[in-house]
């Protein structure tokens, strides 16, 4: 049989097929320095997005907050002494500051950690996902290793009534920060085949597609993303250094000084005897106050109390109120500093909310805790103390928020630290060794208020006239135990005169005195010096000593010069 010839085809020898590479989204290798940005970047995000929480009272601490809490304990009291004396109030906040600047390059470090733990991402997809598991398996581990370090206890259990709180706001601030990372990565970082593929690699496989063309974006720019890098680093930087200046210059305590005492005013009091709220002397271990809801608030006693009981503020208003003038002064004040006043309050007697609780034998000291997370104490025997006050007035208006709204501690004879602010609960203990929050760095924990003197005009170094009599002004403080006696000299201590002192206001209150000086005919330089004497007839000591750890001390002195009048 003849053989069909037309329907016989050739063997054809077909290419083999070539395994196309899997599209790839990123890969880790030269641009991992704009991951680390991305990463900085979203940290700073996040701490921005941290302080509006606490700025609008969304939350009344933050992580930051607690992680610069134990910070300040395991450093010594000398260090946040240092940086009080040399940068002011600021200075009990620098763990914090410094807390919120690591977050933020921690940031960085989280980003370089992840493009370690996924090195290659197939497309936008993929890159969301892992962001988010990512950023919710560090909420874990900071419920669950990071509470409890700084204690806040496992997945806040030591939080108290901020456990839940913080708890939903640490996830959702770093669901935040995730967000912001996925944002600047995908800004910063070149994606897809175009940054990835080399010259060999980028001629195999179809044309790209559409959807192709959508997930790889634009060519790389990478000057416009060095740009982009430098704009927004100086931005951030900008925004934080004028955060730290606002904070640094808040107080106004210093503003009157040189006018204390100067003129009799109509209700009898002079010139800044009572300091006006607005110039009242401003230190606190935070730089954003909490602010309580004053609906929902209500002060807890318990312990070793009879019956633990609460009371919200209007139930405090009902019971039988005092209004004493109470004279405050921090602990790391220097001698003669900006850091004492004095104010009008009204509250009640701490000694009435204890007796409703009922006291229980044997109980050593009193605990305060407070909104912010701070704790101290005092010896039950000051907390009996009839002048001890737990106010809700100042200056005939609400404590406002500053000073410890809707209710603070005012405690005769004692640095204002003890003086505890935002009080949420009070709790008895025969804990005689008990340390509050600036005590575990060292502070003491008696805090008896030394006394004082200070001459506040004229200033030092301050030209005044030969011949004329000048009026030397100044206060003097001993707690409640009184001042008796105030003395100035203007021979550099070697001789000594009597000032006048008009009777202060109350036994827990400053004095203010003056001196009448006589300036000699002709011109040179004096040093003028102030001490006083209580009512115990115990005399200011002369030996110097720093605020820490339990005060500061020393005469006060200062230079002026006795100049010829120039002729008009």
């Amino acid at each position: 049989m003849a053989t069909d010839v037309r329907n016989t085809r050739p063997p054809q020898n077909k290419p083999p097929k070539t395994a196309q590479p899997e599209p790839t989204f990123y890969q880790s290798g030269s641009h991992n320095g704009m991951v680390i940005a991305a990463g900085i970047f979203a940290g700073f995000i996040f701490t921005f997005s941290m302080l509006v929480l606490l700025w609008t009272n969304i939350t009344p601490r933050s992580l930051a907050n607690l992680v610069a809490d134990r910070i300040s304990n395991l450093l010594p009291g000398t260090f946040t002494e240092f940086f009080i004396q040399s940068i002011g109030p600021l200075g009990k906040q620098l763990e914090f500051f410094s807390v919120l600047a690591g977050q933020t390059f921690v940031g960085g470090l989280l980003g370089f950690i992840f493009i370690k733990l996924w090195p290659r991402i197939a497309n936008r997809e993929a890159l969301t996902r892992r962001v988010f598991v990512f950023t919710t398996a560090i909420w874990l581990g900071v419920i669950g290793l990071l509470l409890p370090l700084v204690d806040g206890g496992f997945v806040g259990s030591g939080l108290g009534d901020d456990q839940l709180k913080i708890l939903v706001s640490s996830f959702v601030l770093l669901q935040i920060f995730g967000l912001a990372f996925l944002s600047f990565f995908q800004y910063l970082v070149p994606t897809g085949s175009q940054s990835n593929a080399t010259p060999a690699t980028a001629k195999v496989g179809p044309a790209p597609t559409a959807n192709d063309l959508l997930l790889v974006g634009p060519p790389a720019n990478l000057t416009s993303r060095r740009r982009f890098v430098i704009l927004v680093g100086g931005l951030f930087m900008t925004i934080a250094g004028a955060g730290l200046i606002a904070t640094a210059f808040r107080s106004s305590a210093d503003n009157a000084r040189s006018q204390l005492g100067a003129a009799l005013l109509p209700d009898g009091t002079l010139e800044g005897e009572v300091t006006p709220t607005a110039n009242f002397y401003h230190v606190s271990k935070n730089a954003i106050d909490p602010t309580v809801d004053v609906a929902s608030w209500k002060l807890q006693i318990d312990g070793l109390v009879n019956t633990p009981v609460s009371f919200n503020l209007a139930q405090i208003r009902e019971l039988a109120s005092q209004t004493q003038y109470h004279t405050l002064t921090c602990i790391s004040n220097p001698v003669a500093g900006p850091y004492i006043s004095t104010a009008k309050w009204k509250g009640v007697q701490l000694k009435m909310l204890l007796e409703k609780a009922g006291v229980k034998p044997g109980v050593k000291r009193v605990i305060f805790k407070s909104a912010d997370g701070y704790t101290d104490s005092i010896e039950i025997e000051r907390a009996l103390n009839p002048q001890t006050l737990a106010a809700y007035e100042m200056n005939d208006a609400p404590v406002p928020n500053d000073h410890g709204a809707p209710l603070r501690m005012l405690i005769p004879n004692i640095y204002g630290m003890k003086n505890a602010k935002w009080v949420t609960s009070i709790t008895l203990t025969d804990n005689a060794d008990y340390k509050g929050f600036w005590q575990q760095q060292g502070w003491d924990n008696t805090a008896n208020i030394h006394t004082e003197s200070s001459i506040t005009f004229p200033a030092d170094n301050q030209n005044v006239n030969v011949g004329q009599t000048l009026t030397v002004r100044g206060y003097a403080f001993a707690g409640e135990r009184g001042v008796k006696r105030v003395e100035i000299s203007t021979d550099g201590g070697q001789s000594w005169n009597d000032a006048a002192i008009k009777a202060a206001l109350s036994p827990n209150s400053w004095a203010l005195w003056h001196y009448d000086w006589q300036i000699g005919p002709s011109q040179q330089d004096y040093r003028l010096v102030v001490r006083a004497t209580d009512k115990t007839g115990a005399s200011q000591t002369s030996s110097k000593a720093d605020s820490y750890p339990s005060g500061a001390s020393g005469w006060h002195n200062i230079g002026v010069s006795a100049i010829t009048a120039p002729t008009k």
